[in-house]
């Protein structure tokens, strides 16, 4: 939390340095409000094709239908709206897992699958984006390349993964190795997390299930890539759509770094480092992301909740459980080590 604070004021500070508040409160009061509904359609369907991916990931452990799906993933979202350190989809594992008695380590493989595809989506458009889009400098260009080696790491890496999980996970543990400075529980608990990542790639022998992540993971991110694109119209901000797929790609990886719940702060320095890129006003920018951020925290929030209510969530039983799983994978490395 301390860390998360840290990042959150530091990154605002930057993002508002040398703004003056008058031109954010000008760029506020001549925006475009009627365009919430589409923004909101626009997350309804993001959401909604995670539901449907998520229940493809499931489908070879459990048949589930997207309705059933739904409630801890939004309770989920809304856990990384309101906890720390994205412990969100840890309630996921939690709720899904109490819900159809699947094993945790299960829900958590496909959750890890699922980040990969999240990952080589965003990678895609972001290369896109920075390749296509106008009026910027070569060197633009040049990163645009690094992006696409990057990608085609990604799926080499995934390839890798899925054939040969052990001998991946082992050299991930020698890495890890030469960083001593990394904690020793954070790095067993990631070898953990990969381990359980090869349990979720059933779903991939099968080419309908195959197919239908990869276009829903594309789909979804063109969705949220078209809020980008809807906030920044809202704003008068006239660019390229192609510059809503450049921050997509910047936001989607600038929240990764720990921050406070709702990734407040991160978000606002992405939108500004991106679109300074294309000659935007720092005002217009800080404005058209506080705009995008709250259309997408507020109902996530409100979803969540809800759905947290009826299923009869108490966080307290989550964060016991939590410590529990902790515990039988510090004793499962113990065992390991003594052996």
């Amino acid at each position: 939390m301390l860390l998360g604070l840290i990042v959150t004021i530091v990154c605002l500070v930057a993002a508002v340095w040398g703004i003056d508040f008058e031109q954010i409160y000008t760029s506020f009061k001549r925006a475009n409000y009627w365009t919430l509904p589409l923004m909101l359609g626009a997350l309804f369907m993001f959401y909604w094709l995670k539901a449907v991916r998520w229940q493809m990931l499931l489908e070879p452990i459990k048949k589930l239908t997207v309705a059933q799906v739904t409630p801890a993933m939004m309770i989920g979202f809304m856990g990384n709206n309101i906890l720390p350190a994205h412990l969100g989809e840890f309630l996921r594992v939690y709720v899904l897992s109490r819900q159809f008695q699947i094993p945790k380590t299960t829900v958590l493989s496909t959750l890890v699958l699922e980040r990969l595809f999240d990952v080589i989506a965003i990678l895609c458009y972001l290369g896109i984006g920075i390749y296509f889009a106008p009026n910027l400098p070569e060197r633009y260009h040049t990163i645009s390349l690094i992006v696409a080696s990057g990608i085609v790491v990604m799926i080499i890496a995934v390839a890798a993964y899925i054939i040969w999980t052990e001998a991946v996970i082992r050299l991930f543990r020698s890495i890890f190795s030469y960083l001593p400075f990394l904690p020793e529980k954070l790095t067993h608990l990631v070898l953990e997390m990969m381990r359980a990542g090869a349990l979720g790639m059933t779903s991939l022998k099968s080419k309908r299930l195959c197919f239908g992540i990869i276009w829903t993971s594309f789909a979804q991110w063109l969705f949220n890539g078209l809020s980008i694109y809807i906030a920044l119209w809202s704003f008068n901000i006239q660019v390229s759509p192609l510059a809503a797929f450049v921050v997509l790609g910047v936001t989607a990886f600038g929240v990764i770094v720990p921050s406070t719940p709702g990734f407040f702060g991160v978000v606002q320095l992405c939108f500004s480092v991106s679109l300074k890129a294309f000659g935007v006003a720092s005002a217009d920018a800080f404005s058209a992301s506080i705009y995008y951020q709250l259309s997408q925290y507020f109902p996530v929030t409100i979803i969540g909740l809800y759905y947290s209510n009826r299923e009869g969530l108490k966080f307290s039983e989550a964060e016991q459980e939590a410590e529990n799983e902790l515990e039988e994978l510090e004793g499962g490395h113990e065992l390991g080590a003594d052996s």
